[in-house]
């Protein structure tokens, strides 16, 4: 009996420690849109260790040249704690992957997923203590490495209905990004140990406290949010019958 309570309490200080050095990241794609990247990136730097920024045009994203031209990289590097990447010409799926696996090269425990017309408000106390609470109860279970998606409560102004603000939660924090890949449409989040764990449209784990993400398209020129529909379009007519398949209905209007 002594010899457990020993153990144990040796395995809890370890967790304890493990937590100090807790990594937290986000990923995120653009295209051409240095001031939905400022405002993103603003938002968030000062809340996390490593940011994850992939510059490239997406695959059937109707423009003629492949890495941005507005001062979007130059953004990127303003950080500190932010690496720019390049990958043009990748489908929305392959780009996704490409943060997670570099999540996994540079050893992150959480990441967060966020797009460049995107920013968050944050309680970062609360936040902060959620993930370790995340942490904690998966290295006392032994499942440290088994990953798990959070869902993130999300505002969503569309630039059709400018007034009409979608309150929804979308899958957007990671727990171990890197055992994790987009598979088949770019909302499906996959297990790469074990095919049968998916966390599609309301199969995330929980909903997390402490950060609001909004969906704002204000800070983009009329001509990019009219080709960003174009593509939004392409995107889901691509991915209909996988959707079908994978989720039971054919379209999703929001990302």
């Amino acid at each position: 009996m002594k010899f457990a309570f020993f153990y144990n309490s040796l395995l809890i200080l370890d967790v304890l420690i493990n937590i100090s050095i807790m990594r937290v990241g986000v990923g995120i794609i653009f295209f051409d849109d240095a001031k939905g990247l400022q405002r993103c990136l603003n938002s968030i730097a000062s809340h996390v260790d490593l940011i994850i920024a992939i510059d490239g045009r997406f695959k059937e994203f109707e423009e003629c040249y492949d890495v941005s031209r507005d001062g979007s990289k130059e953004v990127v590097e303003s950080y500190s704690n932010a690496r720019y990447y390049c990958f043009p010409n990748l489908t929305e799926i392959e780009k996704r992957n490409k943060y997670l696996e570099l999540a996994n090269s540079y050893g992150l425990d959480f990441l967060l997923v966020l797009d460049s017309d995107e920013y968050v408000k944050i309680d970062y106390p609360l936040f902060r203590s959620n993930l370790e609470a995340i942490f904690f109860k998966n290295e006392c279970l032994g499942k440290s490495s088994s990953p798990e998606v959070y869902a993130v409560k999300m505002y969503d102004r569309q630039f059709e209905k400018p007034h009409n603000v979608i309150e929804r939660h979308n899958e957007r924090l990671l727990y171990k990004p890197g055992c994790l890949r987009y598979s088949s449409i770019h909302s499906n989040l996959v297990d790469i140990n074990d095919a049968s764990r998916n966390f599609t449209t309301a199969k995330y784990t929980a909903e997390i406290e402490g950060i609001t993400l909004y969906n704002d398209d204000s800070l983009r020129s009329t001509e990019y949010v009219l080709k960003s529909i174009k593509y939004q379009r392409y995107l889901f007519g691509s991915e209909r019958l996988e959707r079908k398949r994978i989720v039971g209905y054919e379209t999703l209007k929001y990302k």
